[in-house]
């Protein structure tokens, strides 16, 4: 046959290529043995990340201001009691014609200072409106002292173990909340500790103090908001279905959303624990680049040394007419094989150590030592379960297949460029 007309089909090449990646069983296996143990130590890393992350946004959801907020404009970046929202009456009308799959929860936030005989100490104030709000949920289990307030209660308030220990505060004693005015005067309300919290975030515990909203808006009172139109901070909106958070944004934004009003999401409430989940998911990225290097040389090694060894092959094979182009080829097809290879054994290893930590999860509280796993204002749950989406598995399979199929390239095109007089003399 002549070099120019010679051509070998595409199935044809698949098959020489598979029987030429296994002419060094032993070696093809320890590159694929290497490479699936990366892929599950990748996927193990990625899918801890994944769910460490995801334990501490929901938590931070549930203790914080919801999936979505609905409040003054303004107020997030520059907080102050004078900015609330004055009919929330008209707000909360407008929030139940939308029908919003979840819970809103109308809240009065306000920054005072609590005073004892002994101390006082900065705090954010906090009045909650019902008992299934779901900061409520998670903190009333968390009580160590005392018993939660009860419906309409006109002084109870609820506060950290933290404020207990440096207001000296105990179970009905009594603290003064007083906040400054807009015009420069003061307030002040007489509370009593009803009970006490360990939400194991200690800015929690040092800062917050609940009531019921109704003790909360006489500070909103005392700032000329008319209490009939049932004046608030804002709205906490908790969703039942956390991904439909974009359309019910967009939603609540066109039906609300004025020059007063604004609605924004939890990742524009909390930009910080958005910062700490990006910088610590390129922290598991770093990692898998490293696994990527290890998998790349490894096919590499594999490939390259295939070539290596057959250049009087590939020389005989152009002198018989074999063009360039066919050669590369052949060599290609051993790499996408190879790649095809590491990519299904890699799942199969990678996918197994997810579904093992998926059902059994990893007390990260005791490897932590002291237990706690409080950060970013938020906490992790003491056992982590690996998570892992889908937008996760195809980003994990692309760039471990594309970079075993890269790694192919070079030896490739190294084996184009076999010329036949020079190879049959090696």
């Amino acid at each position: 046959m002549s070099a120019r007309h010679s051509h070998l089909p595409f199935a044809i090449l698949l098959m020489l290529a598979w029987r030429n990646i296994w002419r060094h069983r032993r070696r093809t296996l320890i590159t694929l043995s290497s490479i699936a143990v990366g892929f599950a130590l990748s996927v193990l890393m990625i899918g801890l990340g994944d769910g460490s992350h995801n334990s501490m946004i929901r938590n931070a959801i549930k203790l914080g201001e919801g999936h979505l907020t609905v409040q003054r404009r303004g107020y997030i970046e520059a907080p102050a009691n004078h900015k609330y929202l004055a009919d929330g009456q008209a707000l909360q009308a407008k929030l139940d014609t939308l029908r919003v799959a979840g819970s809103v929860e109308p809240r009065i936030a306000l920054q005072v200072l609590a005073s004892t005989a002994n101390n006082s100490v900065g705090a954010g104030l906090e009045g909650l409106s019902s008992r299934e709000d779901q900061r409520v949920a998670m903190l009333q289990s968390q009580l160590v002292d005392g018993q939660w307030l009860t419906a309409g209660d006109a002084r109870g308030i609820v506060i950290g173990d933290g404020m207990a220990s440096k207001l000296k505060a105990k179970v009905g004693g009594k603290v003064v909340l007083m906040a400054g005015k807009q015009g420069g005067d003061s307030q002040a309300q007489l509370a009593r500790v009803r009970g006490v919290f360990d939400s194991r975030v200690d800015e929690l515990d040092d800062y917050l103090i609940l009531s019921d909203i109704q003790f909360a808006r006489r500070f909103l009172e005392g700032e000329g908001a008319d209490p009939e139109l049932e004046p608030v901070t804002r709205f906490a909106i908790f969703l039942h279905d956390p991904d439909s958070m974009a359309d019910w944004k967009a939603q609540l934004k066109s039906s609300l959303e004025t020059n007063r009003v604004v609605v924004l999401d939890w990742e524009e409430m909390m930009p910080q624990l958005v910062q700490f989940v990006f910088v610590d998911d390129a922290a598991n990225y770093i990692f898998l680049l490293l696994i990527l290097i290890m998998v790349v040389f490894g096919i590499l090694n594999t490939v390259l040394m295939s070539v290596l060894e057959r250049t009087r092959e590939f020389g005989l094979l152009r002198a018989l007419g074999l063009g360039r182009h066919q050669l590369l080829m052949l060599v290609f097809c051993e790499s996408l094989l190879l790649s095809l290879l590491a990519v299904s054994i890699g799942w199969v290893a990678g996918g197994g150590t997810h579904l093992w930590f998926a059902s059994r999860g990893i007390d990260v509280a005791a490897l932590m030592g002291s237990g706690s796993t409080a950060m970013m204002g938020t906490f992790m749950d003491p056992v982590i379960y690996t998570e892992l989406s889908w937008d996760r598995i195809v980003q994990l399979t692309v760039i471990i297949f594309s970079a075993t199929l890269g790694s192919g390239i070079y030896p490739a095109i190294k084996a184009s460029r076999v010329t036949p007089v020079e190879a049959l003399r090696t």
